[in-house]
Protein backbone atom coordinates (compact mmCIF):
# COMPACT_ATOMS: atom_id res chain seq x y z
CA UNK A 1 0.00 0.00 0.00
CA UNK A 2 1.62 3.46 -0.75
CA UNK A 3 0.03 7.01 -0.71
CA UNK A 4 0.37 7.29 -4.42
CA UNK A 5 -3.42 7.89 -6.11
CA UNK A 6 -5.16 4.59 -7.67
CA UNK A 7 -3.64 5.87 -10.96
CA UNK A 8 -0.02 6.18 -10.24
CA UNK A 9 -0.53 2.54 -8.46
CA UNK A 10 -1.79 1.48 -11.64
CA UNK A 11 1.09 3.08 -14.16
CA UNK A 12 3.86 1.53 -11.29
CA UNK A 13 2.24 -1.67 -11.78
CA UNK A 14 2.02 -1.33 -15.39
CA UNK A 15 5.91 -0.11 -15.72
CA UNK A 16 6.84 -3.31 -14.16
CA UNK A 17 4.68 -5.91 -14.97
CA UNK A 18 3.45 -6.47 -11.59
CA UNK A 19 0.76 -9.38 -11.92
CA UNK A 20 -1.34 -8.03 -9.57
CA UNK A 21 -2.88 -4.81 -8.14
CA UNK A 22 -1.51 -2.14 -5.72
CA UNK A 23 -3.22 -0.92 -2.63
CA UNK A 24 -3.66 3.15 -2.41
CA UNK A 25 -3.71 5.19 0.98
CA UNK A 26 -4.80 8.86 -0.24
CA UNK A 27 -5.71 9.24 3.36
CA UNK A 28 -3.05 8.27 4.72
CA UNK A 29 -5.25 7.13 7.77
CA UNK A 30 -3.65 3.12 7.54
CA UNK A 31 -0.40 3.90 7.20
CA UNK A 32 -0.69 5.81 10.23
CA UNK A 33 -2.35 3.07 11.81
CA UNK A 34 0.23 0.74 10.61
CA UNK A 35 3.14 2.82 11.83
CA UNK A 36 4.29 4.10 7.87
CA UNK A 37 3.94 7.61 8.73
CA UNK A 38 3.40 10.00 11.78
CA UNK A 39 0.99 11.66 10.73
CA UNK A 40 -2.06 11.86 7.62
CA UNK A 41 -0.48 15.35 7.03
CA UNK A 42 2.88 15.08 4.21
CA UNK A 43 5.67 12.99 3.73
CA UNK A 44 6.52 10.56 2.67
CA UNK A 45 5.93 6.78 3.94
CA UNK A 46 8.48 4.12 5.75
CA UNK A 47 8.91 1.04 4.00
CA UNK A 48 7.07 -0.69 7.01
CA UNK A 49 6.02 -4.43 5.74
CA UNK A 50 3.62 -6.49 7.31
CA UNK A 51 3.42 -10.37 6.32
CA UNK A 52 -0.77 -11.07 7.35
CA UNK A 53 -1.37 -15.15 7.26
CA UNK A 54 -4.46 -16.44 5.51
CA UNK A 55 -6.43 -15.98 8.94
CA UNK A 56 -5.99 -12.76 8.59
CA UNK A 57 -3.46 -12.39 11.94
CA UNK A 58 -0.33 -10.72 11.43
CA UNK A 59 2.89 -13.18 11.13
CA UNK A 60 5.96 -10.96 10.98
CA UNK A 61 6.22 -7.45 10.94
CA UNK A 62 9.51 -5.54 9.17
CA UNK A 63 9.56 -2.04 10.49
CA UNK A 64 12.45 -1.47 8.28
CA UNK A 65 11.87 -3.13 4.82
CA UNK A 66 15.12 -3.61 2.81
CA UNK A 67 14.07 -3.33 -0.59
CA UNK A 68 16.96 -5.39 -1.72
CA UNK A 69 16.65 -8.30 0.79
CA UNK A 70 12.71 -8.49 1.06
CA UNK A 71 11.70 -11.44 -0.94
CA UNK A 72 14.30 -13.78 0.33
CA UNK A 73 13.51 -12.40 4.01
CA UNK A 74 9.41 -13.37 3.43
CA UNK A 75 10.51 -16.64 1.74
CA UNK A 76 12.56 -17.51 4.79
CA UNK A 77 9.55 -17.23 7.07
CA UNK A 78 7.48 -19.49 4.76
Amino acid sequence: MSFDTVDENKHFAEKFNFPYPLLSDTSREMGVKYGAAESTEGGNAKRVAYVIGPDGKVRNVFPKANTQTFAADVLALL
